[in-house]
């Protein structure tokens, strides 16, 4: 029999070398490594020998299914599968392993021939978890957006598939809401492991480096952190980081709040990863001393809370410090109301050189804020300064 002929290609590709220079005993062990790979590839599985069978095919829920499992012969299909491929690895495999065998091209054959059909019945089977399926469990209008739900997803994701299903939410971000990925991407991340880190990362360097559509590079942000930026490749990360530069150059927010350069404004939390950082702390600092109000209010609405994590050297801080100072001096209510609501969450260089800028505009006996050491800063307005239009009902 001309076994080449009777069984798969991908089998044959697997046994072919032994098979051919007479090394049958190699061969089937070949073999039966063929079909662990196909059991850990089809179910997500990350086990070896008989207990990668059973994390496969068996218990009430099987990540692969022979059939429906709807009848009792089908679950009888199921265990006998199941109990086969146990036997293969403890009556074939082990053996062989373990201890000398010499086996004939007619051992070779018949063993062989017998995978094949197993392998077969496997590539036929049902797999419980598809990439496919994650993705549109994703779109499911019932998604319930909490952390927990989110880790309950991802824990049916088997371990050897966490990149594949990443790289698919990634490829497909545009259709989903952005509200999702918030608790879906941090869940799955935690997950990956080195090997499918990297694929995830190949696949975010490939779209950075050519895609030119707004909404593909705003949500690619999104599935990103600053710690995960540093790996984009360094031709893409260069080519987004300068476009991002670009239009928060000419980022405004107009009257009436339309925001000019939205797409700038999700680089913020990214920012302190940028191989431009330096020049994009000066881009900061020169917009906040713009002689014009909407671009120093699309950075203090934007960008102003990243200021610590951005602006690190001292002669930054003292420009940034300065020309916040010098905004709310000249009367800058956006830039003096983000400073307020900010403030409390900077660091105390930062408090402390800011108190002592503003020491002239603070009011002690009527502070708008109290920093973290109890140092009073601006000036709380008065009632007669409160209108109507300052009361929420």
């Amino acid at each position: 029999m001309n076994i080449q002929t009777h069984i798969s290609d991908d089998l044959w590709a697997s046994i072919a070398s032994a098979y051919e220079s007479g090394h049958y005993t190699h061969a089937i062990l070949e073999a039966v490594h063929h079909l662990s790979n196909v059991l850990r590839d089809k179910s997500g599985a990350d086990g070896d020998g008989v207990a990668l069978v059973g994390q496969a095919l068996g218990g009430d829920a099987p990540k692969l299914r022979v059939n429906a499992l709807q009848s009792e012969t089908d679950r009888n299909i199921q265990k006998g599968i199941e109990q086969l491929l146990r036997g293969i690895y403890l009556a074939i495999r082990n053996p062989r392993s373990h201890d000398q065998f010499r086996d004939t091209q007619e051992d070779a054959d018949a063993v062989i021939h017998f995978l094949n059909y197993v392998l077969h019945i496997l590539n036929a089977s049902t797999e419980a978890f598809t990439v496919e399926g994650f993705t549109a469990s994703i779109s499911d209008p019932e998604f319930v957006e909490s952390q927990r739900y989110a880790e309950l997803l991802v824990a049916e994701v088997p371990a050897n598939r966490r990149g594949d299903a990443l790289v698919a939410v990634f490829r497909a971000r545009r259709t989903v809401d952005v509200r999702k990925l918030r608790y879906l991407i941090p869940a799955l991340l935690a997950l990956l492991n080195e090997p499918q880190l990297a694929q995830y990362m190949g696949t975010v360097s490939d779209d950075m480096r050519s895609t030119t559509e707004d909404a593909d590079i705003r949500t690619a942000l999104q599935m990103l952190t600053p710690e995960l930026w540093t790996r984009v490749g360094e031709a893409a990360r260069l080519r987004i980081e300068n476009k991002l530069l670009r239009i928060i150059q000419e980022g405004e927010i107009l009257e009436g709040g339309k925001v000019n350069g939205a797409l700038g404004t999700w680089a913020g939390p990214l920012m302190k990863a940028f191989t431009l950082r330096k020049d994009a702390a000066k881009l900061l600092i020169s917009k906040l001393d713009n002689s014009d109000p909407d671009h120093r209010h699309y950075v203090a609405k934007f960008f102003m809370l990243r200021f610590p994590d951005i602006l690190t050297e001292e002669r930054e801080i003292r420009g940034a410090v300065r020309a916040i100072s010098t905004a709310i001096r000249n009367g800058d209510t956006n830039v003096r109301e983000a400073l307020i609501s900010r403030v409390r969450q900077f660091p105390s260089v930062w408090q402390g050189e800011l108190a002592e800028s503003l020491k002239e505009e603070t009011n002690p006996a009527n502070p708008a804020v109290v920093l973290d050491d109890g140092t009073p800063l601006l000036e709380a307005p008065t009632a007669t300064e409160i209108t109507d239009e300052d009361i929420p009902f």
